[in-house]
C-alpha cells in the first residue's frame, strides 16, 4: 500500500518518530476485537444499568458501522456528513430515513456539529458503540411499553460502559488471554522499526494503555522478531497510561516504571530512556533535547491522537487508517465503472447542454424549434440516467453496503475526510506501508487544482 501525502514532510528533518499503540503499533482483528467489546458492553448495559433482557438477541453486524459517522442523539439517528457538514446517509436505529424524512428533520442547511446532541465516531473502538445504539433505538420504538431511557440517555449509557469496558481491565484481560484470536502478528512492522533505527531515529510509544497491557501486547507482537533485544530496547521513550488527548493540553505528572516488577514512582527531574506512566508531551519534548518540527506521531484517533496533537504541540502528525486497505484496493476493482460513469456524464452534460441551446434559439432568438428534436434528446438523457444508475449501483456494491465509501460522502469528501487532511501531514492503512519509501523520503503533496484551473 501507499503513504499519502497532505502536506509537505521532510522525513531527514524528523529525528523522532511516536507511536500509539492500540490500532497502530499494534493492529487488531477488528471485526472480532469489537464483536468482544459488542459482547462485554451488552452485558454492562444488563448487570449495571438495568436494561431489560431483551438486549441479548441484538446481533452484532460489523458492516452496520464505520468510521466518520455522526450520532444524533436526540433523535435516535445516525448520520454520515460530508465536509460541508451536509447529511448524505441517514439511519434511524437501523433503518434508513428517507430523503423528505432527512429533510424534516434537518432541513437543507449544513448542520452545526458542535451541539451538544452530535457525537462523532471518529475511532475503530466506537463500531460496537453505534452497532448496539442502532439496535436500542429500534427496540424502544417497537415496544414503547419497555422502561427504556430516551434516545440520549442510551447514547450516553452505551458510550460510559464501552468507556469502562476497555478502563477496569474487562476488555483487556480477555485479549491477554487469548492474543492470537485479538492481535495481528506482523514481522513487517519490525522490520519498518529497525529501518527508522538505522537511520538514526529514535523511537517512543505514548499510549493511553496501561503498563502490563502494553507489555503482554508488544511481548506477542514486537520481541519474536528482535535478535538478542526487546521492544523497550527499540524504543527510547514508552509513556503509557498517558491519557491522551490530556496528554498534549495539561501539565501532568510523570510516573517512572520499574520495569521488573510493575512499580511505579514519582518522577520530578529530567526525563531519560525508559518507561513511564502519565506525564506531558512538552516537558517530554524538551527534557529529550528535540524541536517539535522534529517530531513525528503516528496514531489511528483523529481527535486524541492528531487534532489535539496539532493544535497543542505542533508536531507532525500521521494517521492510520486500516481500513483504508480494503477502500483502495475497491478503486482499483472499479476503476473500469469509474470510466463509464465519467464517459456517460460526459454525454449527458453534452445533451443538456444541446438542449440549452434549442430553448435559447427559441426564448433569445424567436426562432421555432422541433418539439420532436428536443423530445428526442430528453429520452436520450432518460436512457443515460438508466444506465448511469446502474453503474453507481455496481460501482457502490464494492464499498460498505449500509454507508459506502470511508472518505467521501458522495460526490463530497466525507467529514472525516475533511478531518484527515486538515489535521494529519500524511496518512496510511498500517506502520509497514514504510517499507516502501526511504526514511529519508521527502513527502510532497500533489498540487490541488481549484474548480477554475480544470
Amino acid at each position: 500500500m501507499s503513504i499519502y501525502v497532505n502536506r509537505v514532510l521532510n522525513m531527514k528533518h524528523i529525528k523522532v518518530i511516536g507511536f500509539d499503540m492500540d490500532h497502530t503499533l499494534v493492529r487488531y482483528n477488528t471485526d472480532k476485537f469489537e464483536q468482544l467489546v459488542f459482547n462485554i458492553t451488552i452485558d454492562k448495559l444488563l448487570k449495571d444499568h438495568n436494561y431489560p433482557e431483551e438486549i441479548k438477541k441484538f446481533k452484532f453486524d460489523f458492516d452496520k458501522a464505520i468510521r466518520g459517522l455522526v450520532i444524533d442523539k436526540d433523535h435516535g439517528n445516525t448520520l454520515k456528513v460530508s465536509l460541508y457538514s451536509k447529511i448524505k446517509n441517514s439511519f434511524h436505529g437501523s433503518k434508513p430515513l428517507s430523503y423528505k424524512e432527512q429533510l424534516k428533520l434537518y432541513g437543507s442547511e449544513n448542520i452545526d456539529l458542535r451541539e451538544d446532541r452530535f457525537l462523532s465516531v471518529d475511532t475503530a473502538f466506537s463500531i460496537a458503540f453505534v452497532i448496539i445504539y442502532a439496535q436500542l433505538v429500534d427496540l424502544k420504538d417497537k415496544n414503547p411499553n419497555l422502561e427504556l431511557p430516551q434516545y440520549a440517555e442510551m447514547a450516553n449509557d452505551v458510550l460510559n460502559c464501552v468507556d469502562i469496558a476497555h478502563r477496569d481491565g474487562t476488555i483487556k484481560e480477555e485479549v491477554k488471554a487469548n492474543l492470537e484470536t485479538y492481535v495481528i502478528k506482523e514481522k513487517e512492522v519490525v522490520d519498518a522499526l529497525k529501518r527508522f533505527r538505522k537511520y538514526g531515529k529514535k523511537l517512543w510509544i505514548v499510549t493511553n494503555s496501561g503498563y502490563a497491557y502494553t507489555k503482554a501486547l508488544l511481548d506477542y507482537c514486537i520481541n519474536p522478531f528482535l535478535e538478542g533485544e526487546t521492544w523497550s530496547d527499540l524504543f527510547e521513550i514508552t509513556v503509557t497510561l498517558s491519557s491522551k488527548p490530556r496528554f498534549f493540553t495539561d501539565k501532568l505528572s510523570f510516573l517512572s516504571v520499574d520495569t521488573e516488577t510493575g512499580l511505579m514512582s514519582n518522577h520530578d527531574k529530567k526525563l531519560v530512556p525508559g518507561v513511564y506512566q502519565g506525564g506531558y508531551g512538552v516537558k517530554l519534548q524538551k527534557d529529550m533535547g528535540v524541536e517539535e518540527s522534529e517530531i513525528l506521531y503516528l496514531g489511528d484517533h483523529i481527535y486524541g491522537d492528531i487534532l489535539k496533537l496539532k493544535k497543542a504541540c505542533a508536531w507532525r502528525t500521521a494517521l492510520v487508517i486500516e481500513e483504508l486497505d480494503k477502500e483502495v484496493t475497491a478503486y482499483k476493482s472499479t476503476k473500469s465503472i469509474s470510466v463509464e460513469i465519467d464517459n456517460l456524464m460526459d454525454q449527458k452534460v453534452q445533451l443538456e447542454k444541446e438542449i440549452d441551446e434549442l430553448y435559447a434559439k427559441e426564448h433569445e432568438h424567436g426562432q421555432s424549434v422541433e418539439k420532436d428534436t428536443l423530445h428526442a434528446k430528453f429520452d436520450e438523457i432518460e436512457k443515460i440516467d438508466k444506465n448511469l444508475g446502474k453503474h453507481i449501483k455496481s460501482y457502490e456494491s464494492h464499498f460498505n453496503p449500509y454507508w459506502g465509501e470511508i472518505m467521501r460522502a458522495g460526490a463530497e469528501p466525507s467529514f472525516f475526510a475533511e478531518q484527515v487532511e486538515r489535521y494529519a501531514c500524511i496518512y496510511m492503512t498500517k506502520i509497514s506501508d514504510f517499507n516502501s519509501v526511504s526514511p529519508r523520503m521527502y513527502f510532497r503533496p500533489g498540487k490541488r487544482r481549484l474548480s477554475h484551473e480544470h
